[in-house]
């Protein structure tokens, strides 16, 4: 049989034999599921797109409900090449449409498939061709009086869009007209397309200007419908409603010059309501009714609930994010954590809140955040600023990890720090989650249904200090560890002038570790009867910090409670209580383990390698040993004419023994990918690495340090 010219997809059924399908039929059907099932762009969806006159390929469908569909409705007009599974060879197809004479074809030469290879530029496009799909005729039965037909319709159950979501899509369809006849192209995917380029490549505004102009020079003879330059082309990609708002802040960081609807009117004030500093800069032209005033600092806000009803635009990406509830089972065979949803933090959240777990689709979300510096790290005038990231974990692992899925939700201006006053920072950002909670009507493109889409924010993840900042607990100081809280043993080291926790870890072994028993090792004649401390539940929290106030910031300093160092270490009660989920959050605030890792490693590997500045051994170090432990091998030594010398300690190298380590380094052959190029961070001359980078310190960690210090005593060798 030969299916080259495809004409069975337009003749299904049996004359004279009505409602029966023809054999053909079938087997081209079952053809063309085996042939896209394999397809790139079908794999990467997650399953094939059902081409009947109903979905229209808007739709993914397992295998049988696309035979079913196909059967009782056949493909959808004109779908002589496959292009939403994948074809896009230039192929020769019939393009006669008459069932009654379906012999008679014309060679046609059909555009490449150029959705088969992901490209950020055209990720819009993508939107585009999944969700214009409602726009056609839901059904157009080719048998009106087939009572087959009559069944299926009867189940069918689509909606339309919510005015705002039909704003959306009408507006992509307004600008998607393709530049010209048989053009890919549209002016929207163009513009998008310049915008990317502009921020993968650093290209100033003048240059994109002069590209456009180069674009309409060249096509002057054919006039298309392009953007004349760089803010044309702003403009338009600016109406689909991705925007990025300027919030005018304090100069010292006090307060938002901002207003919402929880109560919040500051939008029109002139000057700090705590420091009285100005709202604007004071210029020449500073009265002149038609100049604009320049505040002197801003904040960028980009709202997540527009992005977050994208989600459901595109279907790419709207059948993904019930992806933690359908593979749940699944996953739950294998018996091992693949996923937050697998963990006891989002099950506690599900019993708690049941209605919200009851919708698949309301979005969980994760929060990050940490200090950046734009420029060089060694200019006379460093500049800090701080990116606040939201990710929703509703995706896949491998696509709620990945950068078109993390969010950039704010960035919070330096030059220095916010510390505890990061909260004012963060309060557009909380008006949005309280508005999420409550929901927004939200359109699925996979379901074609109206919903009320919600979401809540399941923690933080962050490095140490950071933690302090978000959580309003502080990490300075004796009462720094926010598990064992006031109930610490840690100390002021006397020569150090530092904080320490030595000895504090040995309440957390079992009872019977002989760890415990031991004078000698740990403090010196001291041992470990305590048990570990209290785990705190969320409510137990809530009622700690209920009666705390929230961070005031004045003339650039945040106050902190009465007691603070103390009697507790709370600097404030965080923003984030604000939430009305918050307080049963089973795990609020996550550690940043790559972070963590990192410096560990570097003050372990600086100290072996005896790396003068940067090792932890130094005199100090070997004063406040002699009071509080017992090792009188590394206690300092006073020579006859009064100095002191510090004698080589037994984990530390030679400096030959740290040289030939970054020799080592030097040769060493790692697979392709497995980490950075290790060789340009040895420094062979001055037997140190440098520039190593989080992943780098992770590998040398696991992988490579215990062969490196393998000239260590027997007593000190790594496992």
């Amino acid at each position: 049989m030969d299916f080259s010219n495809r004409n069975w997809m337009y003749d299904r059924h049996n004359p004279g034999k009505r409602g029966r399908v023809k054999e053909e039929f079938k087997i081209g059907v079952e053809m063309f599921i085996n042939t896209v099932k394999y397809n790139d762009i079908v794999i990467r969806e997650g399953g094939i797109r059902c081409p009947c006159v109903l979905c229209r390929c808007t739709r993914i469908q397992s295998e049988d409900e696309i035979r079913s569909h196909l059967y009782k409705k056949g493909f959808q007009p004109n779908y002589w090449v496959w292009s939403s599974h994948g074809e896009g060879c230039s192929t020769t197809v019939p393009v006669n449409q008459n069932r009654a004479s379906s012999s008679v074809f014309q060679p046609v030469v059909v555009p490449q498939y150029y959705h088969q290879h992901y490209d950020p530029f055209n990720e819009m496009d993508n939107m585009i061709t999944n969700a214009l799909g409602f726009n056609t005729p839901i059904y157009v039965p080719n048998d009106v009086d087939d009572p087959a037909d009559d069944e299926y319709d009867a189940d069918v159950n689509v909606e339309r869009p919510n005015e705002e979501a039909q704003r959306f899509f009408d507006l992509l369809k307004e600008t998607n007209t393709p530049l010209c006849e048989g053009s890919r192209d549209s002016k929207l995917t163009v513009c998008i397309r310049l915008l990317g380029i502009k921020s993968e490549c650093l290209v100033s505004e003048y240059t994109m200007d002069l590209i456009t102009k180069l674009m309409l020079d060249i096509t002057i003879d054919r006039p298309l419908d392009l953007p004349k330059n760089y803010y044309e082309a702003r403009q338009l990609v600016a109406k689909l409603g991705l925007g990025a708002k300027i919030i005018d802040c304090c100069v010292n960081g006090c307060m938002l010059y901002y207003s919402n609807e929880f109560g919040v009117d500051d939008g029109a004030l002139l000057e700090c309501k705590f420091c009285q500093e100005p709202r604007y800069r004071v210029t020449r032209n500073s009265r002149s009714v038609r100049r604009k005033p320049i505040p002197r600092k801003a904040m960028f806000y980009l709202p997540i609930i527009p992005r977050l009803q994208r989600l459901y635009a595109s279907m790419q990406t709207a059948s993904k994010m019930t992806w933690h509830r359908e593979n749940y089972e699944r996953r739950k065979m294998s018996g091992e954590l693949r996923h937050p949803s697998d963990g006891m933090a989002w099950k506690h959240f599900d019993q708690v809140y049941p209605e919200f777990a009851s919708e698949p689709r309301n979005v969980r979300l994760g929060l990050c955040s940490d200090g950046f510096t734009p420029y060089t790290q060694v200019s006379a005038t460093p500049y800090s600023c701080w990116p606040v990231l939201v990710t929703p974990y509703n995706l896949p692992p491998d696509m709620c990890m990945s950068k078109p899925y993390m969010f950039l939700a704010a960035v919070i201006p330096g030059p220095s720090s916010p510390t505890v006053g990061i909260d004012i920072y963060l309060q557009p950002l909380i008006d949005d989650l309280k508005r999420l909670w409550n929901g927004v009507a939200t359109y699925d493109i996979n379901q074609k249904r109206n919903f009320n889409m919600r979401g809540a924010l399941m923690w933080t993840i962050n490095d140490f200090p950071a933690y302090g900042m978000l959580s309003g607990w502080g990490t300075h100081g004796k009462l720094g560890c926010p598990i064992c809280m006031m109930d610490t043993k840690a100390f002021w080291l006397e020569n150090g002038g530092k904080a320490t926790w030595f000895d504090c870890h040995r309440r957390f072994l079992p009872t019977d570790h002989p760890f415990r028993r031991n004078k000698n090792a740990f403090v010196h004649g001291d041992t470990e009867t305590r048990d570990p401390p209290d785990y705190l539940t969320s409510r137990q929290v809530w009622n700690k910090v209920k009666d705390i106030p929230k961070v005031e910031v004045v003339g650039g300093v945040a106050s902190k409670p009465r007691g603070y160092g103390q009697t507790h270490n709370w600097t404030k009660r965080s923003i984030f209580w604000d939430l009305p989920y918050w307080k049963d959050n089973l795990l609020r605030h996550n550690l940043d383990v790559m972070h963590i890792e990192k410096n560990v490693f570097e003050n372990i590997f600086n100290t072996v390698m005896n790396v003068k500045g940067k090792t932890k051994d130094n005199d100090n170090a070997r004063r406040d040993i002699g009071l509080y432990c017992k090792r009188n091998e590394l206690l300092l030594v006073e020579t006859s004419n009064g100095k002191l010398l510090k004698p080589r300690a037994n984990y530390t190298l030679s400096p030959e023994e740290a040289k030939s380590v970054c020799r080592w380094v030097k040769e060493v052959k790692m697979p392709d990918g497995y980490s950075s190029n290790l060789a340009r961070c040895a420094d062979v001359d001055h037997g140190r690495m440098r520039g190593m980078k989080s992943h780098d310190c992770h590998v040398f960690f696991q992988t490579l340090l215990p062969i490196a210090f393998s000239s260590l005593p027997q007593h000190l060798a790594w496992s």
